[in-house]
C-alpha cells in the first residue's frame, strides 16, 4: 500500500547502535500521510488500527482524535474515509489501516 501513495520508509542507525525509522513521501500529496506515520509510535499505531478495525465493525468510535504526536486524524466511518494532517485530503480506511499496518511491521524491524 505504501507504495500506491508514494510512501518510502527507511531505518536510520545512530550512535549508540539505536536505530530512528523514517517515513518518507516521494510525492508532494502524501506529505501529511508520511508525516503522520512518522510521527506514530508503536502504540499509538496500535491505537489507531484497532479504532479503524472498529469503525469498519460499524461500532462507535471517537472520531476527531485530534493531534496524533502532532499530526491530525480525523476518521468518518460513514463516508468511510480519513482524514490526515491539514491539507483536508481524504483516504480510504481500509487504505489507512493497510498503511499503519505496513508502518507497524516495520517498526518491528
Amino acid at each position: 500500500m505504501k507504495e500506491q501513495y508514494g510512501i518510502t520508509f527507511e531505518k536510520v542507525k545512530i550512535a549508540g547502535g539505536s536505530s530512528i525509522h523514517y517515513a518518507d513521501n516521494l510525492h508532494w500529496k502524501d506529505g501529511d500521510l508520511s508525516d503522520h506515520l512518522y510521527c506514530s509510535d508503536k502504540y499509538a499505531t496500535v491505537a489507531q488500527i484497532a479504532a479503524l478495525d472498529r469503525a469498519l465493525n460499524g461500532e462507535h468510535i471517537q472520531e476527531h482524535w485530534g493531534n496524533v504526536m502532532g499530526s491530525g486524524l480525523y476518521i468518518y466511518p460513514a463516508d468511510g474515509e480519513v482524514e490526515i494532517g491539514n491539507d483536508l485530503r481524504r483516504i480510504s480506511i481500509i487504505d489507512f489501516k493497510e498503511l499503519l499496518e505496513e508502518w507497524l511491521a516495520f517498526l518491528n524491524t
